[in-house]
């Protein structure tokens, strides 16, 4: 526990200690282990500088700043399936007799020719930079993703063909191989089959988001690739196995170590096929612990096998402790070990109803037990408490447990001349699947099948802790039920919104492209919705709406799209589908499904409302442009708490500019978005000099092709005297304005909660 604590301190760091400090540490860490009463914090200063030491590992195997962009050509081995997603197709490849370049490089190959294999040595032509994410309040953390996978490059193939030569593949990855074709060969491209080989070989690359989406509302993920359940029940199985084949021939002997070490090595191969993801390497040392602790006729605990089990996985690497699945797999055993010793079901006077009843309540009991007990990492993680979870499981569990893992695994090993065999085994696996899918379609479609919750702060944080009580304290303990208490309370929260009178304007990082949204007391505008990728996603589905739904926003009142361009609308198609909207007003006309009920119109001068005390106008389009193209046919928004101004202006250019000025209808403001992202077409002397904002934001991609925004451009308005900040550089930028006047501060969320991990600007 004090190495966890240790390690745990760490990831809230924003720069990681220098050399000099980790020696000193280290000497300091020498001592305290020699000192009885202080090995707990000698345990948290271990885990501290175990950290550090991977941290440091990870960041000096980046991509080198000369190779940022720039062509490269390398000999490269995949090490994992690669997964399509959209048009493009994701490889995690090591490059070969490159030791400038990372060791691990993740690209993207649009329109590949042909799909590599996991094992294969290619030749590819690439252009790669280091890692770097969106910077968004409570958005998914991507640079941390790439940092736990020990990724030190993203990119994208040019070009790639399979080389000539390629290696003996070894016995682990040939049987995988092997499995997945010979499922593929076997079954049709369906959910069922995805679920089929991640739950054998650890293949997860088919399952979709919308699948992923399904198991999570069902609170049934954890079924579906393989954690330490499965590792679990292989062991368990084998063991069982061994016993009953070896009983005719025992003749006396004792056959229990001979299963005991037959279940240990199955339950290390299954590991090994899996790909050892961490939830697996737990399971695999409590399998092997005890099998060590019943071969030497040791008594050991489960609390020490789990603790010894905790200490191995994250001494091997220290950087999974920040993954979920890290937490969420040790924690989930820790409560059932817990509970398990606490839940006495009521007995029956009858002997049968004890031996039918009592295990099943016994299994409620426990499953109730794990969703609170989870409770709190569920919602950190997750922002959702699958409530149908216990019920589900129960109805899938003894299906997935006593057919489908089973008989995949015995289909597995049966293979060349029982190949036959198999394949019959696989196809009723794949039935199970298909049924416990059903009935996981049927929980995940009822309604509020779960509760979605709102990112937790300060003493709501205590709180949602507090919903663990229920699971880890013994029945009669006092304040023991304050857990639903706490359950209710996390469920009903709803950060405040801005008082009346007052506007939060957040600008989202959306790389290169806009997309901002200005909330009052009651109402919600959205301005601009990012750009659309080739990959078919785009970032109203990975930032904005994720965003929106931080904040609880269930409805958009108004959406504004400046203009057509693909970095302003891309995600307009996204959010029509995720939320509904009242009114769309448009620079340019859109191209949208027939279903859409918003009142539509398009933008144009003069335009205003009043939403909570706070006035927004439209500024331009003018007559003169309402049948014009492009980037002048941006909507440019004026919004006004008292005598507080903000400007968003799309891509509006210098022609355009130099009309506002003309017409006199700028006004000194707090903060303007900077037109065409600092464009050397816009930012004219006369826009610039009549705004004079305290705060000038620039909407652009990091190390953007086009070189936004422009020096020039730059220059112009920090002469001005005013702040200049990019999203590149600061990530997204949220400031509150009110009619009451007063400064409230400028929110940059890359520099003000940065980690370690994060890229320097």
């Amino acid at each position: 526990m004090g190495v966890v604590a240790g390690a745990t301190a760490t990831q809230q760091l924003a720069q990681l200690p220098a050399a000099p400090w980790l020696i000193s540490l280290s000497i300091v860490l020498a001592g305290l282990l020699l000192v009885p009463c202080l090995r707990f914090v000698g345990g948290m200063l271990l885990g501290f500088l175990l950290s550090c030491l991977a941290a440091w590992q990870v960041i000096d195997d980046r991509l080198p700043a000369e190779f940022e962009g720039e062509p490269q050509e390398f000999s490269a081995r995949v090490i994992d399936f690669p997964a399509a997603a959209g048009a493009a197709l994701r490889l995690v490849v090591e490059p070969l007799e490159r030791p400038d370049l990372p060791r691990r490089v993740r690209l993207s190959w649009y329109d590949a020719g042909e799909s590599p294999r996991i094992g294969e040595h290619w030749q590819f032509a690439v252009r790669l930079r280091a890692p770097r994410g969106f910077a968004n309040p409570q958005g998914f953390d991507y640079e941390a993703w790439l940092f736990r996978q020990r990724i030190g490059a993203t990119g994208y193939i040019v070009s790639g063909k399979r080389s000539a030569d390629q290696p003996v593949a070894g016995l682990t990855l040939v049987l995988r191989r092997h499995f997945l074709d010979r499922v593929h060969a076997l079954f049709p491209d369906d959910a069922a089959r995805a679920v089929l080989t991640a739950i054998t070989i650890g293949a997860r690359q088919n399952i979709s988001r919308e699948q992923w989406e399904k198991y999570a509302r069902s609170g049934t993920s954890h079924l579906m690739a393989i954690s330490g359940l499965h590792v679990g029940l292989a062991a368990a199985g084998l063991y069982l196995l061994l016993r009953i084949v070896a009983a005719p021939f025992a003749a006396g002997r004792n056959i229990r170590d001979l299963a005991v070490l037959g279940a240990a090595i199955g339950a290390g191969v299954y590991a090994l096929l899996s790909g050892l993801a961490v939830p697996a390497q737990r399971a695999l040392l409590m399998v092997m612990l005890i099998s060590t602790a019943m071969l030497l006729r040791r008594q050991l605990g489960l609390e020490r096998i789990l603790a010894l089990a905790c200490l191995a996985v994250f001494s091997f690497n220290p950087l999974s402790l920040l993954a979920a699945g890290f937490q969420l797999s040790f924690l989930a055993v820790a409560v059932l070990l817990w509970s398990a010793a606490r839940i006495s079901p009521v007995r029956s006077h009858h002997a049968l109803i004890n031996r039918l009843v009592r295990p099943l309540v016994r299994l409620s009991l426990l499953q109730f037990a794990l969703l609170f007990g989870l409770l709190p990492l569920t919602v950190l993680h997750f922002g959702r408490i699958a409530w149908l979870a216990p019920f589900i499981n129960l109805l899938v569990l003894p299906v997935f447990n006593l057919c489908t893992v089973p008989l995949a695994l015995a289909a597995f090993a049966l293979d060349g001349p029982l190949q036959e065999a198999g394949d019959f085994l696989l196809q009723v696996s794949y039935q199970s699947i298909r049924l416990v899918l059903r009935l996981v379609d049927i929980g995940a479609a009822l309604p509020f099948a779960e509760l979605s919750t709102l990112p937790m702060q300060g003493p709501m944080l205590v709180v949602l802790w507090a919903c663990a009580l229920w699971a880890l304290l013994p029945p009669g303990f006092p304040g023991r039920y304050l857990a639903w208490l706490a359950a209710f309370s996390v469920i009903l929260y709803r950060p405040p919104a801005p008082p009346a009178g007052c506007v939060d304007i957040q600008v989202l990082d959306v790389g290169q492209g806009l997309s901002a949204v200005a909330r009052t007391r009651t109402r919600i505008a959205v301005f601009d919705t990012g750009p659309a990728f080739r990959s078919g996603s785009d970032t109203a589905a990975l930032v904005l709406i994720p965003y929106l739904e931080t904040l609880g926003i269930r409805r958009v009142d108004t959406l504004i799209v400046s203009h057509a361009d693909l970095d302003h609308a891309g995600g307009v198609d996204s959010l029509l589908k995720q939320l509904p909207v009242n009114e769309i007003l448009y620079g340019e006309s859109l191209s949208l499904s027939n279903d859409v009920t918003a009142v539509q119109a398009a933008c144009h001068s003069g335009m205003s409302w009043q939403w909570d005390g706070v006035d927004f106008q439209l500024l331009h389009p003018d007559p003169e442009y309402l049948r014009r193209r492009g980037n002048n046919a941006s909507c440019v928004l004026e919004i006004r708490a008292g005598d507080q101004r903000v400007l968003l202006t799309g891509d509006i250019e210098s022609a355009v500019e130099h009309r506002l000025v003309a017409q006199g209808l700028l006004k000194p403001v707090e903060l303007v978005v900077v037109p065409h992202h600092g464009s050397r077409t816009s930012s004219s002397s006369g826009f610039v000099a009549a705004l004079a904002p305290r705060t000038a934001v620039v909407s652009a991609g990091f190390d953007n092709r086009w070189g936004f925004p422009r020096p020039e451009v730059t220059a112009r308005w920090r002469q001005q005297g005013g702040r200049l900040v990019t999203t590149a550089a600061s990530g997204a930028v949220s400031q509150r304005f009110c009619e009451s006047g007063g400064q409230y501060p400028i929110v940059e969320q890359r520099r003000m909660f940065r980690r370690y991990w994060h890229a320097a600007n």
